[in-house]
């Protein structure tokens, strides 16, 4: 948690020395659009913990721990529109943050969204829920697993539920209910084939994701054909 306090306060540290409006200072934004942008086609939350969207990635810096601070000190909302634009932009290139994940008026829209609320709850926020679909993308699933069928950094949800699955120990089982709730449950537990173990675990830990919630997710799974 030390190292990830440190590396957000780098990350903000960084972008206010560069300075804002290296692309064009923000002009504005849809708050509203921009969470649902964060949380799907940005894919912002699968690496970065932000309270009021209920996202716990931890690949990127805690936003709401890299802008506490910046609230304190009493910085204007504009400000942080800003430095959150010029790093969707133009990322740090200590960072790994592809440049551009979203652009134009939809990136316009991230800051927008991402500056009214950063740093306004307190750090960890609330614990995740919803539905499945909000799970996957409040628990940063999409991060690791497409629903399109391309492959990633974990299997792809396409197609998964009911098919043949082969694990690193040669063995191979069916992705049914009972495996699919094990797996999100106690992640290291059974790895596919292909994959590597400590991956998943890096971001939801064993027994993280209730009961009730991982059977929304399997629900979620299930979905996708």
């Amino acid at each position: 948690m030390r190292a990830l306090v440190g590396a957000a306060l780098v990350f903000v540290a960084a972008v206010l020395t560069a300075g804002c409006g290296t692309g064009g200072p923000a002009s504005g934004g849809n708050v509203s659009s921009g969470k649902k942008l964060f949380l799907t086609e940005g894919k912002c939350g699968g690496c970065h913990t932000l309270a009021d969207a209920g996202s716990r990635g931890q690949v990127g810096p805690n936003l709401d721990e890299a802008f506490a601070a910046t609230r304190a000190d009493e910085i204007k909302e504009s400000t942080i529109r800003n430095v959150v634009l010029d790093q969707i932009r133009y990322p740090t290139s200590e960072s790994g943050m592809p440049a551009d994940l979203v652009r134009g008026q939809d990136a316009e829209d991230v800051a927008a969204y991402v500056s009214s609320v950063a740093g306004t709850q307190p750090v960890g926020g609330p614990a995740p829920g919803g539905s499945g679909k909000d799970l996957y993308a409040s628990l940063g699933c999409q991060g690791c697993h497409t629903l399109d069928g391309t492959k990633a950094s974990g299997p792809s949800f396409k197609g998964l539920f009911d098919s043949k699955v082969t694990l690193t120990n040669g063995q191979t089982v069916t992705a049914d209910e009972a495996y699919l709730l094990e797996a999100i449950i106690d992640p290291d537990k059974q790895i596919v084939q292909g994959y590597a173990p400590g991956v998943m675990t890096s971001v939801i830990t064993k027994g993280q994701v209730s009961q009730a919630d991982a059977k929304k997710l399997v629900q979620f799974i299930k979905a996708q054909k």
